[in-house]
Formats: C-alpha cells, sequence, structure tokens
C-alpha cells in the first residue's frame, strides 16, 4: 500500500514539471540537447527555343524592244530604224533571321541565426542555435539545376533573273532590198539593263544562366555543440545549335542587236549598229551566326560558433558543374551570270549585195558576285567558391571540414564556307552573212567594249572561349 501510494505521488510530480525539463526545449524555447535546424533549397529551370526562319525573293523580267517590220514575197523593205531607248531595273531581295534571348537566374539564400543579441534565435523547431547544452548544429543544402537548349536555323534565297532584248530586225523573204534607216543607220538604241540579287540570312543567340547560393550558419551554444552542416550544388548547362544559309543568283542576258534578213532577194544597202548597251549585273549573299553564352556561378558558405568547450568543427561542401557546346554553321553563295550581245549581223541568202554598215556600238557590261560566311562565339564561365568556418572554442574542438569542387567544360565548333562565281560572256561584233550570190563590201567593227567582271569570297570564325574559377577558404 505503501509502494502505491509513492508511486501516486511520483506521477503527479511528473505531470506538474514543465514540458521544457523533461523534452530538453519546446519551440521558441531552446534548451540543453537541441537539434539544430533543417534548411533545404531545390530549383530546376529549364528552357528550350526553337525557332526558324525562311525567306525567298524571286524576281523575273523580260523586257522587249524591238523594231521587226516582215515582207514576204513582195515589195521593199526601206527606212525604219531603232532609235528606242529601253531601260530595264529588276531585283530581288531576301532575309531570314532569328533572334533568341534566355537568361536563367536563380538565388538562394539560406540564414541560421545564432542567439546572440545580433541574430535572435529562431522560434521554431526544437533545440536551434541558441540552446544551452549539447546543441546540434544547423542543417543547410541548397541544389540549382540551370538547362538551356537554342536551336536556330535561319534560309534565305534571292533570285533575279532578267532578259532585255533591244533589236531592229527587218525581215525580206523572196522579193525586194532592205534598206535601212533615214540616215542610212540601223540600230541606234540605247539600252540599259540593271540586274541584282541579295540574300542575307542571320542567326543571334544570348544565353544567360546565373546563380548564387548563400549560406549562413551561426551558434551561441556553450557546451557540447554540434557543427553547422553545408551543402552546395549548382549544374548550368547551356547548348546552342545554328544554322545560317544563304544563296543569291543573278541571270542577266542582255541583246541589242541590228540584224536584216534577206532570203532569195534584193540588197542590203547601209544600216550600221551604233547603239549603246550598259549591262550591270550582281549578286550578293551573305550568311552569320553569333552566339554569346554566358554562366555564372557564385557559392558562398559561412559558419560560426560561439561555442567554448566540446565543440564539433563545421562541415562545409560546394560542388559547381558548368557545361557549354556551341555548334554554329554559316554557307554563303552568290553567283552572277551575264552575257551581253551587242551585233551588228546583215544575212543575204542566194541573192543581192551586202552594202556599208559598220558595228560602232559602244557596249559596258559589269559583272560580280559577293559572298561572305562567318561565325561569332563568345562563351564566358564563371565560379566562385568561398568558405569560411570560424569557432571562439576554447577546449576540445573539434575542426572544420571543407570541400570544393568546380567542374568546367565548354566545346565551340564553327564551320564558315564561302563562295562566290562570276561568269561573263561579251559578244561585240560585225558579222554580214552572204550565201551563195552577192558581194560583201566596207563595215568596219569600231566597237568599244569594257568588260568588268570580279568575284569575292570570305568566310571567317571568331570563337573566344574565357573560363574563371576562384576558389577560397578559410578555416
Amino acid at each position: 500500500m505503501r509502494a502505491k501510494l509513492i508511486a501516486l505521488v511520483v506521477t503527479l510530480l511528473a505531470m506538474a514539471v514543465p514540458a521544457t525539463a523533461m523534452a530538453g526545449g519546446t519551440p521558441g524555447s531552446p534548451g540543453g540537447g537541441a537539434g539544430g535546424i533543417g534548411q533545404a533549397q531545390q530549383s530546376s529551370q529549364w528552357a528550350a527555343t526553337l525557332q526558324a526562319a525562311v525567306s525567298q525573293a524571286q524576281a523575273g523580267q523580260n523586257a522587249v524592244n524591238s523594231n521587226a517590220p516582215v515582207n514576204v514575197a513582195g515589195g521593199d523593205v526601206k527606212g525604219g530604224s531603232n532609235t528606242a531607248s529601253q531601260t530595264a531595273g529588276n531585283g530581288a531581295l531576301s532575309g531570314a533571321g532569328n533572334n533568341a534571348d534566355t537568361t536563367q537566374k536563380n538565388d538562394q539564400s539560406q540564414n541560421a541565426g545564432s542567439g546572440d543579441s545580433k541574430s535572435p534565435a529562431p522560434k521554431s523547431g526544437y533545440g536551434q542555435p541558441g540552446g544551452s547544452a549539447g546543441s546540434g548544429g544547423a542543417g543547410q543544402a541548397q541544389g540549382s539545376s540551370q538547362w538551356s537548349a537554342t536551336l536556330q536555323a535561319a534560309k534565305s534565297d534571292a533570285n533575279a533573273n532578267q532578259n532585255t532584248v533591244n533589236a531592229n530586225v527587218p525581215v525580206n523573204i523572196a522579193g525586194g532590198d532592205i534598206k535601212g534607216g533615214a540616215k542610212g543607220d540601223g540600230n541606234s538604241a540605247d539600252q540599259t539593263a540593271v540586274n541584282g540579287a541579295a540574300s542575307g540570312a542571320g542567326n543571334n543567340a544570348d544565353t544567360t544562366q546565373k546563380n548564387d547560393q548563400s549560406q549562413s550558419a551561426g551558434s551561441s551554444c556553450l557546451i557540447g555543440c554540434g557543427g553547422a552542416g553545408q551543402a552546395q550544388l549548382s549544374d548550368q548547362k547551356s547548348a546552342t545549335g545554328q544554322l545560317a544559309d544563304s544563296n543569291a543568283n543573278a541571270d542577266q542576258n542582255t541583246v541589242n542587236a541590228n540584224v536584216p534578213v534577206n532570203v532569195a532577194g534584193g540588197d542590203i544597202t547601209g544600216g550600221s549598229n551604233s547603239a549603246k548597251q550598259t549591262a550591270l549585273n550582281g549578286a550578293a549573299s551573305g550568311a552569320g551566326n553569333n552566339s554569346d553564352t554566358k554562366q555564372t556561378n557564385d557559392q558562398s558558405q559561412s559558419a560560426g560558433s560561439s561555442c567554448l568547450i566540446g565543440c564539433g568543427g563545421a562541415g562545409q561542401a560546394q560542388l559547381s558543374s558548368q557545361n557549354a557546346l556551341t555548334l554554329q554553321a554559316a554557307l554563303s553563295s552568290a553567283t552572277a551570270n551575264q552575257n551581253a550581245v551587242n551585233a551588228n549581223v546583215p544575212v543575204n541568202v542566194a541573192g543581192g549585195d551586202i552594202t556599208g554598215g559598220s558595228n560602232s556600238a559602244s557596249q559596258t557590261a559589269g559583272n560580280g558576285a559577293l559572298s561572305g560566311a562567318g561565325n561569332n562565339a563568345d562563351t564566358t564561365q564563371k565560379n566562385d567558391q568561398s568558405q569560411s568556418a570560424g569557432s571562439s572554442c576554447l577546449i576540445g574542438c573539434g575542426g572544420s571540414g571543407q570541400a570544393q569542387i568546380n567542374q568546367q567544360g565548354s566545346l565551340t565548333a564553327q564551320l564558315a564556307a564561302s563562295c562566290a562565281t562570276a561568269l561573263q560572256n561579251l559578244v561585240n561584233s560585225n558579222a554580214p552573212v552572204n550565201t551563195a550570190g552577192g558581194d560583201i563590201k566596207g563595215g568596219n567593227n569600231t566597237a568599244s567594249q569594257i568588260g568588268l567582271n570580279g568575284a569575292l569570297s570570305g568566310a571567317g570564325n571568331n570563337a573566344g572561349t574565357t573560363q574563371n574559377g576562384g576558389q577560397g577558404q578559410s578555416g
């Protein structure tokens, strides 16, 4: 009976004692044997950008300015020269481009405060920093993952086709003569033909990845304090693929001719070719890629303790990985084809004479092709890691553990191909033809012909890669 009474009294006393005395600290009132704060942060960012731009321009032109009297089996063909003025302008312009801007930013901050006057302890969880004895250290973990993929393709085509004809072509079959021009001249027309094609394709990708991680743990525990555990993990990956293809084609055919034809009858008298012909043809093509990739990671850890006796060391770990892959290809092609003909070609078949008529025409032809391809890749990787662990422990202190791992990998591949082709064929002739009859008299070829032809091609790559890793530890 006496034993049961004693047990009852002990039970009542136990129920009357505050919970803090038995549990070692309630929320907001840490005491002995308190467990540290657990904090965890996890961030994941993923971005995918796909771009495609296609542009095409086509200009087709056919210009004809002619004087072509025809007489079949009777009469003469007189007069009627070709003094027409013909101006033809033809052009095609095409452009395609992509501009991608990807930005990823992640800021992580953890703070486990101490129980001193400067940084009061939080009021949640059991046994946080600020415990009197046997307090566990704060546990902090941060994880960040950033991934970005950008794929761009730009294709541009420009085609300019021009065919200009300025002709004086009297035809007489089986009868009469052909006499040309009030002044005895045949084709004195002015012909100006301008043809051009321009094409451009380009890609511009800008990728920025930034991650800031900060951890701070402090404790005012006095005796038997566990060290703060801190861990940081950062992973950044970026892949950029770019392709730019540009093609420019300019085809030009210009004809300025005096061609009287007489079949089986009559003579061809007079009629020269003093026409002025100016032909300009050009093709320009350009393709380029510009990629800018920046990866920045800053990691900072700070652990401090005012523990005096039996203090456990702070554990700190930092891991950073950066990977950047950039692939660029730029292809450019420019082709300019030019065929310019300025001719005086009287033809007499089986009859009559061809008299007089010279070719004093002026012909100026300019042809050019320009092509350029280039790549410009700039990759920057930067990682700063800093760790600081300090303690005011005097007796039985455990050493702080610190670890830093930094890995940076960058691969840049560039290809630039450029091709320029300029083909020119110029004809300035005086070619009277008589078959099976008559004489060919007179007719000089004093024509002035200037031909300009050029092709220019350029391809280049410019890659700049910078890697910077700074690590600092203080224990």
